[in-house]
């Protein structure tokens, strides 16, 4: 006789602190941009996706303070801006910061195993100054790239220059 369980049912048996589920987040997206870095690989983005839902799966029973989830939500939407625009040093350490205050109080009760101040500040650092150097490295890439275009498109083929 087969027993079927649904992740549902598994997930909850776990037991995963929120310090894990925090550290699971930060791998998973951390697979995610190196999917995002190197399109085809498609295993590494598979799987920090299926990372993130875990941790995602794994912090949604606890008891998750508004001021956590909005601080976070808050930092994506910085980095986020920071994607498609340049944005000043200050915004991605405004992101970071709130990054950091998000994890540490993401759980509300005092009674519920807290995010631990190191685990917090490590991934905010990772997630919040990883994903603003990586815009920076990225946008600085594509101005190159145009400049490169611009230099083929003014130049004249055959001709050398000295």
């Amino acid at each position: 006789m087969y027993f079927v369980c649904t992740a549902l049912e598994i997930i909850p048996s776990l037991h995963l602190s929120p310090d894990a589920a925090v550290l699971c987040l930060t791998l998973g997206l951390l697979l995610i941009y190196l999917e995002l870095n190197r399109p085809g690989l498609i295993v590494p983005g598979a799987i920090g996706l299926l990372i993130v839902l875990l941790a995602i799966a794994v912090l949604l029973p606890l008891p998750l303070s508004p001021i956590g989830v909005v601080l976070i939500a808050a930092a994506a939407g910085l980095l986020l801006l920071g994607l498609t625009r340049q944005t000043p040093l200050l915004l991605a350490v405004t992101a970071t910061l709130a990054l950091i205050f998000g994890f540490l109080h993401l759980v509300g009760r005092a009674d519920s195993p807290q995010v631990h101040a190191l685990t917090a500040t490590g991934c905010g650092l990772v997630l919040g100054a990883g994903t603003s150097l990586l815009t920076h490295l990225a946008r600085r890439a594509r101005a190159n790239k145009g400049l490169d275009l611009e230099r083929a498109r003014t130049s004249r083929p055959g001709v050398l220059k000295s």
